[in-house]
């Protein structure tokens, strides 16, 4: 999912707002974290800032800091941040807190946080926005100065809280996006493992992606680009779709490609396409091919041919053991007990 901020700005907004571009244009959390370390301090003009997020599945807070050492952050982390002042009311209230709005600066310069981390770097003025996420905090962003004579005026904290929001939705969006690859390279290792040839295509990438099985198969197709992609025409609305087109194989024989499509998931322009090579068979009954699934009246064609279980598992991309149980259902089906028996009936030639 991709946010575009339209122009025109207010004058004095644009740098903002071609930072706020910048993050936009992350996809990843590590562009994320460089994007911001490079424009934050400028639209700003703070010396130092940064932000961190908890990662979800291992709980981990994750940051980003610029202008401020290791040593303070691991401090920060260490002894301050579970009970700095301005990061709970942060979270509770889902508001940017100023330290200064909330005590004197000679209470916060007293103060637990500020001597056992913030006085590091004299940090006098600090501002805590929460980054949130489904009305849920999940990280936060923040900036200080050690300036004595520094004004933080509404319309800072509505500059900082505008940036924590567009930072909580790229990474919201960076998250989703992996979510889906994951689930992506999970589904697809799956239909690899069942011999299954399968393609991806995403509207944001021209570039369509098939497995090693769908390349194997689609080796074996004359033109196979240009009828692949009258096969993934996306159709007007959503949901799954299913197309076949006929074709003609290197060998000159004619068959049939079909193509079964479906969405990755409900909020995605990824689709994942099942192909299915069929072979036509003139010669082969059809009305006793008629009591078999597709799949094992291509198995059937294949023994016509005179290809063995094994020759036939390569060429349909199964395993040796899938193909000996479909040529037993074969057999039982078709009430014959042998290959020449298959291959007469299918034939008739029924002895």
């Amino acid at each position: 999912m991709t946010t575009t901020v339209h122009p025109p700005y207010p004058a004095g907004e644009l740098p903002v707002m071609r930072f706020v571009q910048a993050l936009f244009r992350c996809r990843s959390l590590d562009a994320l974290g460089h994007a911001f370390a490079a424009g934050f301090g400028r639209v700003m003009t703070v010396p130092m800032y940064g932000y961190n997020v908890i990662d979800p599945g291992t709980a981990r807070l994750c940051h980003t800091s610029v202008g401020v050492s290791d040593v303070f952050v691991a401090r920060y982390i260490r002894d301050v941040m579970d009970t700095d002042p301005l990061r709970a009311r942060a979270f509770e209230s889902a508001r940017v807190v100023y330290n200064l709005d909330l005590m004197s600066a000679p209470e916060w310069e007293e103060s637990h946080v500020y001597r056992h981390a913030y006085s590091m770097h004299r940090m006098r003025h600090v501002v805590e926005a929460p980054l949130m996420a489904a009305g849920q905090p999940i990280g936060s962003l923040h900036y200080a100065t050690a300036a004595v004579e520094h004004d933080v005026g509404p319309a800072d904290l509505r500059r900082a809280r505008a940036v924590a929001d567009v930072v909580a939705q790229v990474i919201e969006d960076i998250r989703s996006r992996e979510r889906l690859e994951r689930e992506r390279d999970t589904a697809c290792a799956a239909l690899d493992i069942a011999g299954a040839a399968v393609v991806l295509s995403d509207l944001e990438d021209a570039a369509l992606r098939p497995n090693d099985a769908a390349r194997r198969m689609l080796g074996d197709v004359v033109d196979a680009d240009e009828h692949l992609h009258r096969l993934l025409g996306r159709p007007v609305g959503d949901g799954p779709f299913s197309r076949r087109v006929e074709v003609e194989l290197l060998t000159g024989e004619p068959a049939t490609l079909l193509a079964d499509t479906s969405p990755l998931s409900a909020d995605t322009d990824v689709l994942v396409t099942v192909l299915e090579l069929r072979r036509q068979h003139p010669g082969i009954s059809s009305s006793a091919l008629a009591v078999l699934t597709t799949r094992e009246a291509e198995v059937a064609g294949l023994v016509v041919d005179g290809l063995a279980d094994r020759e036939i598992a390569e060429q349909l991309l199964l395993s040796h053991h899938t193909v000996t149980q479909y040529v037993k259902r074969i057999y039982r089906k078709l009430e014959v007990d042998s290959r020449v028996g298959l291959t007469r009936l299918l034939l008739g030639a029924r002895s």
